[in-house]
This record gives C-alpha cells, structure tokens and sequence, in this order.
C-alpha cells in the first residue's frame, strides 16, 4: 500500500487553455496553477515511492480531501469538484506509482470538512 498526504487546500484539475503562439497557431496548455500543484503531488509520490517498484496489475484508489471549517461539518459540497480532484491525483501518478493509471479499477472519493489542515489524502494498493 502507497500513503501520501498533499498540505494545503486540494486543487482540482484545470481545463485546458488555448491561445495563439508566437507564429499565431493555435495551441493549448494546462493553467499554471494546475501544472504547480500536479508537480508538487509528483514529487511526493517519488518520496512515497523511494526504493519501491510501481504497482502493476488492478489497483484500488482511495481520495479523501478535506477542506477546514470551524462552522462547516460534513461532506463539502461546492468548488472544487470532486472529479477534477480525482483526476489531478490520478495524473500525477502516472510513470511514478503506476505505468498509467488506466490500471486504476476502482476509487472511492470524497470531500469533508475538518478542523485541521486542509490537505489531501491518497492510499493506493492493489486489488
């Protein structure tokens, strides 16, 4: 089993941006915000996975976010969207915890408030 905890507020995945280039082709890129926290997830996933090999085979995913509120208990239920968090997690194991996470055959997601820090906690095993 893989265990890591993201400090800070959970960032969902941003869609893409297009603008033009210097030749005045159109292209996209991801927004800065979205490429900073996915590099920041990575590098944890690499000190998660020191002097491990990459889980092969079906595994299971397990996404916990939680947001903090003094006032708030229970499930979070606005922005960010909970498959946009997913999804930002999911692509930063990609070519560290797993080849590709197409290997991913199940996730259990949810959103929370909590008193504490907010962060984002992942457990990843095989099934």
């Amino acid at each position: 089993m893989i265990d890591a905890v993201i400090v800070g507020k959970p960032v969902s995945k941003g869609r893409p941006r297009f603008g033009r280039a210097k030749n005045g082709n159109m292209v996209a890129y991801t927004p800065f915000k979205t490429r900073k926290y996915e590099q920041e997830v990575k590098s944890l996933f690499q000190i998660a996975m020191f002097g491990k090999a990459m889980l092969e085979g079906p595994v299971k995913v397990t996404i916990t976010a939680y947001f903090n509120s003094k006032k708030k208990t229970g499930w979070h239920t606005s922005r960010p969207d909970l498959d946009n968090i997913i999804k930002v997690i999911l692509d930063s194991m990609n070519g560290i915890v797993l080849q590709d996470d197409a290997a991913v055959a199940q996730i259990i997601a949810s959103k929370q408030y909590d008193e504490g820090e907010e962060r984002v906690e992942v457990q990843i095993e095989n099934v």
